[in-house]
Parts: C-alpha cells; structure tokens; sequence
C-alpha cells in the first residue's frame, strides 16, 4: 500500500487545524474537495481518522497513531525534493544546522565561511539550543545536523564524529566575587550561593546536579532558570551569581562590564567532548552534507585537552 503524499498533506492540516474549514483555507482548496481527499485516505486505510463534532474533528485512536509517521513521511518528501532541486541547480538549497552556544560562537563560523567560499548560494539557518534540544529537533526533522556534546545515540540520531578535544563545565562567576579570594573551594562551601543556571531535564543543569549528589550534598536551590546563554553570562559577571559551563562561553560575542572567571572548586573534574550528529535514517541533503564535510574538518582540528579521554569515533558516511 502506498500512501498519497497529498493525502497525508491533508490529514496532517486537519490534524493540527482541529477543522475542515481552517485546513482547507490553509491548503486553499474547497471543503468538499478536502472532504474527498481524506474519505479516499480513509477507504484506502479502512479505519476512520478523525470523529466528527459539531465543534471539529478530533483524531481517532488510528488517526492518533498515523500523526508521527505522516510527519516523518512529508518531511522525509520535503528533503527529497529539495535534494533533487539542489543538484539540479533549482534553488539556492539550504542547510539547517542545530549547535550549542559555544559550538555557535567558536566552531560555526569558520565551518560556515567556508561553505559559503565554495558554495555562494546555499543559505545556512542556525538554531541555537541546548544539547538535549537539538537531538530532538533532528530526530523531528526540523535541523539537518546538530553540533553539541557527547550523548548516546539511538533510533533516531547517529554520531558521525566526537571531537578529541575535552572540556568540561566548571562552576564560574564574576571577576570580583569573593569566593575567589579563599579558592579553591570546596562544593560544600557553595550551598548558600545564588545560582543561575539552564532548566531542569537539560544535559548541563542535570550534570550539575549529580555533581552535588555524587559527593553526598543536597543540589542548592537554584534562584534564576534562563534558557539564554547571554542572561545566565550578565548575572554572572555583573549580580554575584554562580553558575555551570564551560570555558569557551565565559567571554561571549558581547565583552562584560567585568569578566567572567572559572572559580576553582576541588570536586570539579567533568569532561566533554564535542559531537556531530544526524539522523540515522534517510539521506543528508547535498547542502547538509557539505557543511557537515566542513564541521568534520574544523573537530579534528581542535587541540586535545590534557585530561584523560575516550578512544575518538571515526566519522561516519
């Protein structure tokens, strides 16, 4: 049984829209045309889609269950076609790529420029988000490859490289805090600090929390959550607050009133390394795949830290 891609165009608007009304104004057809259009997928599939209310259209338990994989079949459409139009010189083609902060401060932009050297057309869009994020945008389908830090793979996504290069985070705060006058300290001491850290669930605020319960003490209550890199950096370098990350995001595009310095602290030894993913199943678009041809080069051409590392990943495909 093959599936319509113009029928699961429709079935997806109706899905999200909640009415025939508002997806047939979306795909500019007539209601009775999208009406058709899903009673055909309806009878090819023999099970209803959707219950009809006075109100809209609610999934059934089968319609439910299509949702996911009428997204990934469009999507997967989409890619081809924008593949196809690329090599056929149809369109400027475009490359989506998610990374962490630092990745986005530090290793995109050489990566980028020469992409766009040897290839003026192409567009590249950027989504910054934390690690955690971007391997959920490229399992939906919303970046084409995603630069973070060392996770595990699984159904979806697929390493293609880990850099040698290791860091970890560190607790830091601003040049004139006083704690760093008594360094190094010791993570007992920092309980009654004032901490600014990202949300709970993501890679690094779960990674500073372990590192309090694995020494046996309580995570300290933390008095600012931001999901902005800059916000976390000003309340650092100017409010007395602490905070978690890594070396290459203390300075930032925009310089501090007063810099951001790593404060010693005895417990500290995390480390990190730099990974490069996709999607495990279906084909990088030509534009995906040379910005990835462009990062491969720019991780391997990060120094090695002195701290103990895993064996590196060999870049695959």
């Amino acid at each position: 049984m093959l599936l319509n891609l113009r029928e699961l165009q429709a079935f997806k608007a109706i899905a999200e829209l909640g009415s025939l009304g508002r997806a047939a104004e979306a795909l500019s057809l007539t209601q009775p045309a999208l009406t058709r259009t899903l009673k055909r997928l309806e009878g090819q599939l023999g099970v209803p889609l959707f219950e009809r209310h006075p109100h809209g259209m609610a999934l059934t338990s089968y319609g439910q269950a299509l949702v996911p994989h009428a997204g990934l079949l469009l999507s997967g459409s989409d890619e081809a076609l924008r593949a196809v139009n690329e090599l056929l010189g149809l369109s400027r083609g475009t490359v989506r790529i998610g990374a962490v902060s630092s990745a986005v401060e530090h290793l995109l932009p050489p990566a980028i420029e020469r992409l766009l050297a040897a290839h003026p057309p192409l567009q590249v869009q950027i989504v910054e988000g934390l690690s955690d994020e971007l391997l959920l945008a490229l399992a939906r389908g919303e970046v084409d490859l995603a630069l973070g830090f060392s996770a595990a793979e699984d159904e979806d996504v697929v390493l293609v490289s880990e850099s040698g290069w290791q860091e970890g985070c560190h607790v830091v705060c601003g040049a004139g805090h006083r704690l760093l006058a008594r360094s190094p300290v010791g993570l007992a001491d920092l309980g009654g600090e004032r901490w600014v850290l990202p949300p709970r669930r993501m890679g690094p605020r779960e990674e500073w929390q372990q590192l309090f319960w694995d020494h046996g003490l309580p995570a300290p209550a933390v008095a600012v959550e931001a999901r902005s890199i800059n916000a976390i950096r000003a309340l650092v370098a100017t409010r007395g607050f602490l905070s978690w990350m890594p070396r290459l995001l203390l300075g930032g595009a925009q310089p501090m009133p007063r810099p951001i310095e790593v404060l010693p602290v005895r417990e500290v030894q995390a480390v990190r390394s730099f990974a490069l993913y996709q999607r495990r199943r279906g084909l990088l678009p030509p534009a995906a795949a040379a910005l990835r041809d462009e990062l491969l080069k720019q991780v391997a051409a990060l120094p090695s830290s002195a701290a103990p590392r895993r064996p590196r990943r060999a870049a695959r495909g």
